[in-house]
């Protein structure tokens, strides 16, 4: 796999980060899921750059969603390959690694 970003998160632009949570957190109302920010999941893909990286939501049912990064809309896949994205972060998670920096970390599956 290419890389041509190190997985630093405060590389990813503030306001496609705070579109990431927007999304990730009208998911979770529209499928009826607790809207806490540390019940609400994603895994931010590290292949790309990192300006608008695309991003996978999954809930505390167990829904996955793939979201393209540049529209923010459904990915049409069913979810990305492990290899390809990160760790299962919380937004509260990454509300964290934005405010005090941090390199996301890859899955380890």
């Amino acid at each position: 796999m290419r890389k041509d970003w190190d997985g630093n998160f405060r590389d990813i632009p503030l306001d496609h980060f705070e579109k990431m949570k927007s999304a990730a957190r009208m998911l979770a109302k529209v499928k009826k899921q607790p809207e806490d920010d540390k019940k609400i999941f994603l895994r931010i893909g590290l292949s790309g750059t990192g300006v608008r990286p695309n991003y996978q939501v999954e809930l505390f049912n167990g829904s996955i969603t793939p979201i393209n990064g540049i529209n923010h809309e459904a990915f049409g896949v069913e979810e990305f390959a492990r290899l390809r994205v990160s760790k299962r972060y919380s937004i509260d998670d990454l509300n964290t690694l934005r405010l005090f920096g941090g390199t996301l970390e890859a899955d380890e599956q």
